[in-house]
């Protein structure tokens, strides 16, 4: 079974992509609007979401897309279970940011002027380290 649910090793990296592109765009859909709406009460909003950017992108993301390129580059067999493009804490963790994220929202603990450029400068991140994985896919520098 795990042999015909197997793919490239390249082909992970794609995957990965798509699932970080999508996961960013949809925060980004909840934070965008709710940002803009903000911007026009100061600027600050927007710095605030350049900030999230750069911390999640430069110290988290970027790292995570190494990792798991490394992890994958590293694995003997060149076909491998599609799931195998995350470990499993990264699924762990993922979970966890996913239903921590909707009670957040949905508990209206948190304010908008903080949920509007947080989400923006997250989804966003999100969605560059997923071009980032599509990058290492086209480029093909998981391949033996």
């Amino acid at each position: 079974m795990k042999e015909k649910l197997s793919i490239p090793k390249n082909y992970l990296m794609l995957i990965a992509g798509m699932l970080w592109i999508i996961a960013g765009a949809m925060v980004m859909k909840v934070g965008v609007p709710i940002l803009t709406k903000l911007i026009v009460q100061g600027f600050w909003h927007l710095l605030f979401a350049i900030a999230t950017f750069l911390v999640f992108y430069i110290f988290i993301f970027s790292k995570l897309v190494g990792k798991h390129t490394n992890r994958i580059k590293s694995k003997k067999n060149d076909r491998l279970p599609f799931w195998e493009f995350f470990d499993v804490p990264s699924y762990i963790v993922m979970i966890i940011m996913m239903t921590g994220g909707m009670w957040i929202r949905s508990s209206h603990l948190i304010p908008d002027r903080f949920i509007g450029p947080f989400y923006s400068g997250l989804g966003f991140a999100l969605f560059s380290c997923g071009v980032r994985f599509i990058s290492v896919f086209l480029r093909k520098k998981v391949v033996s």
